[in-house]
């Protein structure tokens, strides 16, 4: 099991800048989901994952599949 946190140890780790990515465009958290599509092969269908770096520009842009 994980430490248990403090609200006081929560709140002061997402404040913190170090280590994490910003966007110089829109100053928010750079973040990096997994997209799973599909994929045709020889035999049929297959899951293809991909892992994509997301932030408020193309956030819209990508959970609505407009961006694969």
């Amino acid at each position: 099991m994980g430490k248990v946190k403090s609200f006081a140890a929560k709140l002061a780790h997402d404040t913190t800048t170090e280590g994490k990515v910003i966007c110089p465009v829109c100053k928010t958290e750079v973040k990096r989901i997994k997209l799973v599509k599909n994929k045709k092969g020889q035999t049929g269908w297959s899951p293809d994952q991909e892992s994509v770096k997301i932030c408020q520009c193309n956030e819209a842009a990508i959970y609505t599949g407009k961006i694969l």
